[in-house]
């Protein structure tokens, strides 16, 4: 479970930003690695019901960005739909932890036998949760590497790191292009098109679910497809958003270098699009997003629930909407709120 998001809050649709290591920050994850992982992220996720936006596989960590609706993942989920999700899981295979297999499984449903209730209810314990899907998607993928490269123990230097981030909101656009822009970052490609580990580098090969999760994105996360046109200039619009980041990122790292700057300088994280850099919310867990969602989050129930008495601080506004972020600090039980600017 995770050390700063242990279930998303307020019973509403949230995105969630994940993050994770590879044990002594190694560099473990080659190309083969890599594509399993993003195999098991897209059955992982059917299976619990979540919509991935984006993601990066790198070396020696990664990212993921998905949107959890708690009534689709975990709501009037019917029998047909746990079958389904069964199936994107584990195919024609057994489930260890079921006992049963989809053919067993449908035949159960149908016959209304007295265990199908117990395995309704496994189910969707697994379901709409980021701490399950994050554990069950680790999990497998050490039991991969460890299969594949004749090795033993643990993979990950930790459990992972979240954020929630608001839907809909010019934050979320933000996250995602960060997290998109990691390779080009790390020197590994021009663009995040080229980077074939990324969520933007699926989509630029034609893959049209990463391409509707852009569309999505900027639609500002609300309601179905207007269409394939509509999508289609979504996607672009998003598109172009990020190639001006990485047109920015590249001007700014010359420059950088040519005055002589350091390391640390010269490869500074973007976050936004007026390129603010990345103050670290993603090492201490926070949320990030407009004013108004901050505020309801702190007022409620869950692991923010200490901020409650929190006060609104005036936060400088990013392009033509507004990004605040709280995060924990890590040393003190209180809680700030810092501008991303």
């Amino acid at each position: 479970m995770s050390k700063y998001t242990k279930r998303p809050v307020l019973n509403d649709e949230v995105c969630v930003h994940m993050m994770s290591r590879v044990v002594q920050k190694r560099f473990l994850i080659d190309e083969d690695g890599m594509g399993e992982m993003r195999r098991i992220l897209r059955t992982q996720a059917a299976f619990a019901g979540l919509d991935v936006i984006t993601f990066c596989f790198l070396k020696n960590h990664f990212h993921i960005l998905v949107h959890l609706d708690p009534e689709k993942a975990r709501g009037a989920v019917s029998d047909e739909e746990l079958i389904r999700r069964f199936r994107a899981l584990y195919g024609s295979k057994r489930s260890p932890s079921l006992g049963v297999d989809a053919e067993e499984l449908e035949a159960v449903f149908e016959r209304h036998e007295e265990r199908a209730e117990t395995l309704r209810r496994k189910m969707l314990a697994r379901m709409g949760d980021v701490s399950v899907f994050m554990k069950e998607l680790k999990t497998r993928f050490t039991f991969w590497y460890n299969e594949t490269y004749h090795t033993v123990g643990t993979f990950w230097a930790e459990r992972f790191r979240s954020v929630l981030v608001e839907p809909g909101s010019l934050a979320l656009k933000a996250v995602a292009a960060y997290i998109d822009l990691n390779a080009v970052r790390a020197g590994l490609a021009e663009t995040p098109q080229g980077y074939r580990f990324c969520g933007l580098g699926e989509a630029a090969v034609g893959e049209t679910r990463a391409q509707g999760a852009y569309a999505w994105l900027v639609r500002g996360g609300r309601g179905r497809s207007p269409g394939i046109i509509a999508e289609r200039a979504a996607y672009a619009d998003y598109v172009d958003h990020v190639n001006r980041i990485v047109e920015r990122l590249h001007k700014e790292r010359t420059v950088r270098l040519s005055a002589g700057a350091g390391k640390k300088d010269a490869d500074q994280d973007c976050i936004v699009e007026e390129s603010a850099v990345n103050y670290g919310y993603t090492g201490a867990g926070g949320a990030v997003g407009t004013a108004t969602w901050i505020d309801r989050l702190c007022a409620a129930d869950g692991p923010f629930g200490f901020l409650r008495s929190a006060k609104a601080k005036a936060l400088s506004s990013v392009a033509d909407s507004e990004i605040y972020a709280v995060k924990r600090p890590a040393q003190s039980s209180g809680a700030v709120r810092e501008r991303m600017t």
